[in-house]
This record gives C-alpha cells, sequence and structure tokens, in this order.
C-alpha cells in the first residue's frame, strides 16, 4: 500500500509541477528576457514608436494596446502583428491615453512571453506623447479614503512624460502643451487630450484666449490655495483669463457648448478667470 500511495503521490506531484510551469512561465519569461520602450516623441501623424528585446525562438510578435492599464491582459486590442523587434506605425484612434505590450509566440502560435506596458497620450494636433509612471507624485495625491472611489478621484498611476520638446509641441492648432503647463520643473504631468479639445473648439468660436491655470501638481495646488481634490491635479480643470463679469459671461456662454461638469461662479474664481471642468466626462480611458 505505501508503494502505490508513493508512486500516486509522485504523479500528482509531477502534474502539479508542470502545470505550474506552464501558467506561471510566460509572466517570469516577459519580466527576464522582454522589455519595450517607446524611443522618441512623435510630433506628427499620430505615430507611435515603439521597440522591444528579441525573444529566443519567437517567430512572430502581437502589440496589443488597451485604454485602461489594468487590463492589459484581459481586454486588449490588436494593435499590430510582426516579425521584427519595433514598429512606426500611425495610431488611428481617438484622441486619449493607450497602453501598450508586446507578446512574443513561437511557430505554433504557444505565448513565449509579454513586455511590460508602456503608455502614451494622443492629442488633437498630430502628437503623440510618452508616459510613464511616477509612484512620488502618484503618492502625492489625496487619498479619498472611501470604500467606493469614483473614477475621477482615482490617484493616477501613469504621467505624460514632459520635456522641453514636448513643452513647445502643439497639442491643438492653437494650443502648446506649455500653455496647460505653467508650473516650472515639471517633468510628468497630466494634460487630459479631451480638455484639450473642449479648449481648442471654445478658442474657434470666441477668439485668442489666455490660459491662467492648467495642470498642478498637488504640493503646488496646496500652495496656492487650490481645494483638496482639484481638478487641475488630474489634468481635466483649467482656468482662463476673465477680468470682467462680461467676459466671465461670454466665456461661460462660449463654454456651455463644451459641457463642462462643474463651472466656478465669477465670485469663486477671484474675479479674474473663467474656470472649468470634466471631471464626470465619460472619457473611455483612464491612467490608473
Amino acid at each position: 500500500m505505501s508503494g502505490r500511495f508513493l508512486a500516486r503521490f509522485s504523479l500528482l506531484l509531477s502534474v502539479f509541477v508542470l502545470l505550474t510551469a506552464l501558467v506561471a512561465s510566460p509572466a517570469s519569461a516577459a519580466g527576464q528576457t522582454m522589455t519595450a520602450q517607446m524611443p522618441a516623441v512623435e510630433t506628427f501623424h499620430f505615430k507611435v514608436s515603439l521597440k522591444w528585446s528579441a525573444v529566443p525562438g519567437a517567430s512572430y510578435y502581437e502589440v496589443r494596446y488597451t485604454n485602461h492599464p489594468k487590463n492589459m491582459l484581459t481586454n486588449s486590442g490588436l494593435f499590430t502583428m510582426t516579425a521584427g523587434t519595433q514598429i512606426y506605425s500611425p495610431m488611428n484612434s481617438s484622441l486619449g491615453y493607450r497602453f501598450f505590450r508586446v507578446y512574443a509566440f513561437n511557430s505554433a502560435g504557444a505565448l513565449l512571453a509579454f513586455s511590460n506596458s508602456v503608455g502614451v497620450a494622443k492629442y488633437p494636433s498630430g502628437l503623440v506623447v510618452r508616459m510613464k509612471k511616477d509612484v512620488a507624485l502618484t503618492n502625492s495625491y489625496p487619498d479619498p479614503n472611501r470604500s467606493y472611489v469614483p473614477a475621477q478621484y482615482q490617484r493616477p498611476t501613469w504621467f505624460v512624460t514632459i520635456s522641453p520638446t514636448v513643452l513647445n509641441s502643439y497639442v491643438a492648432p492653437n494650443f502648446r502643451m506649455s500653455e496647460f503647463i505653467l508650473q516650472p520643473g515639471v517633468t510628468a504631468a497630466l494634460v487630459d487630450p479631451n480638455l484639450v479639445q473642449h479648449v481648442q473648439d471654445a478658442r474657434n468660436r470666441y477668439g485668442v484666449m489666455w490660459i491662467e491655470s492648467g495642470y498642478r501638481t498637488p504640493w503646488y495646488n496646496a500652495s496656492v490655495g487650490g481645494s483638496k481634490y482639484s481638478r487641475h491635479m488630474y489634468g481635466d480643470g483649467v482656468d482662463v483669463r476673465a477680468r470682467t463679469q462680461a467676459q466671465w459671461n461670454t466665456l461661460n456662454a462660449i463654454f456651455a457648448a463644451e459641457r463642462p461638469a462643474y463651472v466656478e461662479s465669477y465670485a469663486e474664481g477671484g474675479r479674474h478667470h473663467w474656470h472649468g471642468d470634466w471631471r464626470s466626462e465619460g472619457k473611455g480611458y483612464r491612467n490608473w
């Protein structure tokens, strides 16, 4: 009886080890052998430039994307398929945030490995900018401290990578990135592509307008007396100069067509700007 028991135990153990290897190997291989990166900021034609390390035994690679970074394995669309280890391809999709991951397959179609995630933000002008994680910046955001946190108050985990090139680039026909980031020294920020579209659409109807405040880091927001959950920190709030009640009234009428979720009164804004935000807009993408 003891011999039969040991034989059965040995067989079960072998099956368990085999199943464990099949389940764990793609993830472990990805971390050890495959790294994806966005090597350049692309400023025209909505193009994405992506490179990755080769995987031994791979016959082809699939580049998949998602609008929600937590859904990389379960809810991804196919972006492109290639036998090479880089792509330079148009990003033919709507405005917003996109997150990419590369999957390596052998000739039999078996998954060998998958890469880390990389993200980009797509703006109305044609600008596609790399995104990155910044743990320190994420942790500086206020914790809603509630059992259910609405999407608009989640702590962001992906941010647009800011450089002099990006700051000087147009995010819309009449606006550069620098006009939405007035805080000096910022290397990671949130400037929501839909916000940029709303401001550009309003500008098309109004004429020249001056942005007085766009993105703010949490510490900078606190230093200027911003509210704890100011939408400036989340990239979907904007202040536009209005020095009189009449100017504010005109801007408010112009922006009404953009359907902001919240608008400060002229008095609340300190009697020098129009403030609106799109905190509850259904964007179809997220960065947390």
